[in-house]
């Protein structure tokens, strides 16, 4: 009997595949970059087509790694990048035009309209983004969806045109006076046709089965955003349930349980996730360019790369009055400013190549203590240790930096992917080879990191910085 989950989780910077066991022991990964398209400042497009095309190739790299074949596979978990949008023709599945990134800032415009007739989006859901993708082609041949959306679609052979409730939430079209169901108003405003929309299911269960895509029968169990799908990976997102993934953004998000309340109004609610009938909720902030901030600055040539920036940050005990804001796609929570670029400051002689590495990781460590210090604003008890995953965790400076600036452990998940990680325990649920209870125990944790300078320390530190590059 096949027995073995196939996780697929397509980035915004890379798509990876993990395959592993239901009890969460990893046989074979592979991973491929995604490469981005700048047409305009602001504006960030990929290549629907090729990331499916990359993602076919990830999968067989990470069967082989794990010798073996797609008849050992009993379910696929599918997690994405999430609001970006995918237009295909609905009888081909053929993407019809570039995929529009989430972080892609063409709907500042489309935002503030639609706010004004009441409609609650902000610039990055697909709501002010998806009239402008559409253009003048005839929506009725077409489908649209989020990025799961469309690889679910090409899993399927087209059979399953559909969509789970942590990405249709981001997506600015549900109806949260009817939730789950999508906007009619704002559907009519914009004169979109039902059809266009994929269908909102559970997160996990008999979601659909993949067939034309694969050349195997073989049932998908599980779709959820990425963020989403980190919680799962850090066990059951019960109310109080916490972590921070550290990838293109760097996410702080606390699960609600069954109740959709935050803490503060720049904090948005999101569906965590769907399943049995019980829908999950959480609240989150946003630092928008974090791992995105790193490529940035190596980019841009000050740095050769992410690990000569962390020996460049390693070499001086501090950043020598030098402070970074890492928002180049805006400030996300708990200030909601798109509008405001990344800042650098705080130059002055002294000030070399380490002490600027040193300030970029500090910025990303301040940022998310700023939205954690939102976050105590909920009335839910968290736990005294915040769980941690995503690639730039590798980064061991970083985390120690985040445990100064939170004066609390930090405790680092041993599977850095833990976005794919959560999408292979979310299918394992659906595919009920395992239950909720067991999720405690997949979660696996390889370091702690302990605070090493006091509390007011950490005090005068966020203070001089929030002077130096916060609005």
């Amino acid at each position: 009997m096949p027995e073995l989950i196939l996780a697929l989780d397509v980035g915004t910077t890379s798509t990876r595949t993990l395959v592993g066991t239901a009890d969460g022991h990893v046989l074979g990964s592979a991973r491929c970059p995604i490469p981005s398209l700048f047409p305009a400042p602001g504006l960030v497009e990929q290549d629907a087509e090729g990331v499916w095309t990359l993602t076919r190739r990830v999968i067989a790299l990470a069967l082989a790694k794990s010798g073996h074949e797609l008849a050992d596979v009993a379910a696929i978990g599918v997690t994405t990048q999430r609001a970006s949008i995918v237009l295909w023709d609905r009888a081909t599945t053929h993407a019809v035009a570039p995929m529009v990134v989430w972080s892609d800032l063409r709907g500042l415009p489309r935002a503030a309209s639609l706010a004004a007739l009441g409609f609650q989006v902000w610039p990055q859901t697909p709501a002010c983004k998806l009239e402008m993708a559409l253009g003048d082609r005839d929506p009725r041949a077409l489908a649209w969806g989020t990025l799961d959306s469309f690889i679910v679609a090409k899993l399927s052979g087209g059979a399953a045109h559909v969509t789970d409730v942590s990405n249709a939430w981001v997506s600015g079209y549900m109806d949260f006076d009817r939730f789950p169901a999508w906007h009619a108003g704002l559907m009519a405003a914009q004169n979109l046709p039902e059809g266009l929309f994929p269908k909102v299911v559970e997160s996990w269960g008999a979601i659909g089965e993949a067939d034309a895509g694969l050349g195997a029968k073989i049932p998908i169990t599980a779709i959820l955003a990425d963020q989403q799908a980190g919680m799962f990976a850090h066990g059951w997102p019960g109310r109080g349930a916490w972590k921070a993934t550290y990838g293109t953004s760097a996410v702080l998000m606390v699960s609600m349980g069954p109740e959709p309340t935050s803490p503060h109004p720049t904090l948005p609610v999101m569906a965590l996730a769907a399943g049995e009938g019980e829908v999950l909720f959480c609240f989150e902030g946003m630092v928008i360019t974090a791992g995105a901030f790193i490529d940035w600055l190596c980019q841009v040539g000050l740095f050769a790369s992410p690990a000569d920036l962390q020996a460049a940050a390693e070499s001086v005990p501090t950043s020598g009055g030098a402070a970074m804001r890492p928002s180049l796609q805006g400030l996300g929570a708990p200030h909601g400013r798109f509008d405001l670029p990344a800042l650098i400051g705080g130059l002055r002689p002294g000030v070399g190549r380490g002490e600027l590495a040193r300030a970029a990781l500090e910025g990303l460590a301040w940022r998310i203590r700023e939205i954690a210090g939102t976050a105590s604003e909920a009335a839910i008890d968290l736990p005294e240790s915040l769980p941690v995953d995503g690639g730039a965790t590798a980064n061991d400076l970083l985390m120690q930096l985040q445990a100064d600036a939170l004066q609390r452990p930090v405790r680092r998940h041993a599977v850095r992917d833990a976005t794919a990680y959560g999408a292979l325990v979310a299918a394992a649920m659906g595919a009920r080879l395992i239950g909720r209870d067991d999720l405690g125990r997949l979660a696996h944790y390889d370091r702690t990191f302990e605070p090493r300078i006091s509390a007011d320390e950490a005090e005068a530190g966020y203070a001089a910085w929030a002077k130096a590059v916060l609005p």
